[in-house]
């Protein structure tokens, strides 16, 4: 940027706060939901990218488990071409329809969303799997934005 280019490669960091809060809110989830009834996402990404390594097995190296912290922690993110898969979305959607029909609590918002605790509190956003999920987003895509007002 120091060339009075501003390119960054924002799709992976921004994938990556997806991933992320859509973790946490299944922790949340696990926390308030009847297991008969839960999403399970973790476990449905986690399937659909065994049952299709095309997208990340050969940028992950390692043994097993160094390869299963990859396909979830990595921030190359390769995650993101699963997002689309029917299972992925369905498990997704499951996610946040459970999650959109109970209300949230503060203190788990802190626990798994620390740094979006503050702003259902303060009245930002209000306390959805949604606005959390655009407000974990929008978080990393803020930093992005600054760097490039730097240059």
């Amino acid at each position: 940027m120091n060339d009075g280019f501003a390119i960054l490669k924002v799709g992976p960091g921004a994938t990556f706060a997806l991933r992320e809060a859509l973790y946490a809110l299944a922790d949340i989830e696990n926390e308030l939901v009847a297991p008969h009834a839960r999403s399970n996402l973790p476990d449905v990404v986690e399937q659909v990218m065994l049952d299709k390594p095309g997208n990340w097995d050969k940028y992950y190296h390692g043994d097993d488990d160094e390869r299963r912290l990859m396909r979830v922690y990595s921030y190359s993110d390769r995650i993101r071409y699963y997002w689309a898969d029917p299972r992925v979305d369905e498990a997704a959607h499951r996610l946040v329809d459970n999650l959109a029909s109970i209300d949230i609590r503060e203190n788990l918002i802190s626990r798994y969303l620390p740094e979006q605790y503050w702003q259902p509190r303060r009245n930002k956003i209000d306390a959805s799997p949604m606005s959390l999920i655009y407000s974990k987003v929008r978080d990393v895509i803020g930093l992005y934005a600054s760097a490039c007002a730097r240059s």
